[in-house]
């Protein structure tokens, strides 16, 4: 993570919670965990415009972490992403409250709506995907690219 992330991070107290549930679901532990964060009015201005709805809060559970280690922890180069590590997590968000762009993504398969936020830092642009439940949302995967040149 650069200085520039770094200090960014500082800004949301939760990130380094939700960096620790990282760490520890990481080590292969499957101990139950939840972290809630806030959103700015920006973001929930934006959910209100994408989906019609107020949404209160975002979370991430380690369900999600382990689904983020397990299919973009590792061997992202073949699909010409980086690997995602526990630290990379403290940047949900600010990668949510702070996004470049959001966009509905559909629904998935159990009906619930989808949402890709994209932020670009140092180079680096981050995609966060999250899901819509009762007035709250889930982050469900985080995935890394390095940014374009002219992006």
């Amino acid at each position: 993570m650069t200085d520039k992330e770094k200090e960014l991070v500082k800004q949301y107290p939760e990130a380094s919670l939700i960096a620790e549930m990282a760490k520890i679901a990481w080590s292969g532990s499957l101990k139950s965990a939840r972290v809630d964060f806030s959103l700015s009015e920006r973001l929930k201005a934006e959910l209100k415009k994408l989906l019609g709805k107020d949404i209160k809060s975002i979370f991430i559970t380690d369900s999600d972490v382990r689904h983020i280690k397990r299919k973009h922890g590792q061997g992202e180069a073949q699909r010409g992403q980086e690997d995602i590590t526990p630290e990379d997590l403290a940047l949900i968000p600010a990668v949510m409250n702070e996004f470049d762009t959001a966009r509905h993504e559909g629904a998935d398969r159990l009906g619930n709506a989808k949402v890709l936020f994209v932020k670009k830092l140092n180079g680096t642009v981050y995609t966060a995907s999250v899901e819509r439940g009762n007035n709250q949302m889930g982050v469900i995967t985080l995935w890394k690219t390095k940014a374009r040149s002219g992006a």
